[in-house]
């Protein structure tokens, strides 16, 4: 917020106005600054689990990616409050369709455990990002005489920088979701909706909610607790 913007009377301040975020398009963040940013989403590794041996392979391949990046990256971890109730509710529908009695007191333990767990410690859920930020690329902004009658600040040559980043910014993303599958930990890049969701959640994230926790009915079969932490 500038000046000229301040011009405006009347105008109502909202998050929007001091955020750094231009525009979300084509699954690209594109900052008021100019630069426009890969947002990639990566899983995670139960590194503790792992034995001796294999965790010095994990150090060592993750050591060879960051040695392979020959440009700037961001690595962002995001953490918040789960509810389980919908991960409960999954296990409930699943003792439903089994006959084994068996089966149905091990999952009627499972859930004993995790109620006993909740009420001692808070469930969070983990995220793991990395940000490939572009060049910073020349903006066309609203003149200032326009800004003076009322219409607001924005970048006019979206498009324009939004295809200049897409040249330099997707040949660095398919080099670090490869060098990632290379080192065990599989990664996708966000598209629009999963960016809006993603930064709602962290500017807004009274309004937002608790996130429900997303569990593949296949985590039940096979004893994975989801993303609990």
């Amino acid at each position: 917020m500038d000046f000229f913007d301040l011009l405006s009377t009347g105008k109502q301040m909202s998050t929007q106005d001091h955020l750094d975020i231009a525009d979300i398009r084509d699954n690209l963040v594109v900052l008021t600054n100019g630069k426009v940013s890969c947002v990639i989403e990566t899983s995670a590794i139960n590194f503790d689990l792992l034995d001796s041996m294999e965790q010095d392979a994990r150090i060592g391949a993750f050591s060879a990616f960051l040695n392979s990046i020959k440009f700037p990256i961001q690595i962002v971890i995001k953490t918040q409050k789960t509810d389980i109730s919908k991960y409960m509710k999954l296990l409930d529908n699943y003792k439903s369709r089994i006959v084994s009695e068996k089966i149905i007191n091990q999952v009627s333990m499972y859930q004993e455990f995790i109620n006993n767990l909740t009420l001692t410690t808070q469930v969070l859920d983990k995220r793991f990002f990395l940000v490939i930020p572009s060049q910073t690329l020349e903006i066309i902004e609203t003149s200032w005489v326009r800004r003076v009658l009322g219409q607001p600040k924005r970048i006019l040559n979206i498009s324009q920088i939004i295809k200049k980043a897409k040249d330099e910014l997707e040949p660095k993303r398919d080099q670090v979701i490869k060098n990632l599958g290379n080192a065990g930990i599989s990664s996708k890049q966000l598209n629009n909706d999963e960016l809006i969701k993603l930064f709602y959640s962290i500017y807004e994230p009274d309004k937002m909610g608790i996130e429900i926790l997303n569990i593949d009915t296949s985590d039940i079969k096979t004893g994975i607790a989801g993303n609990l932490k």
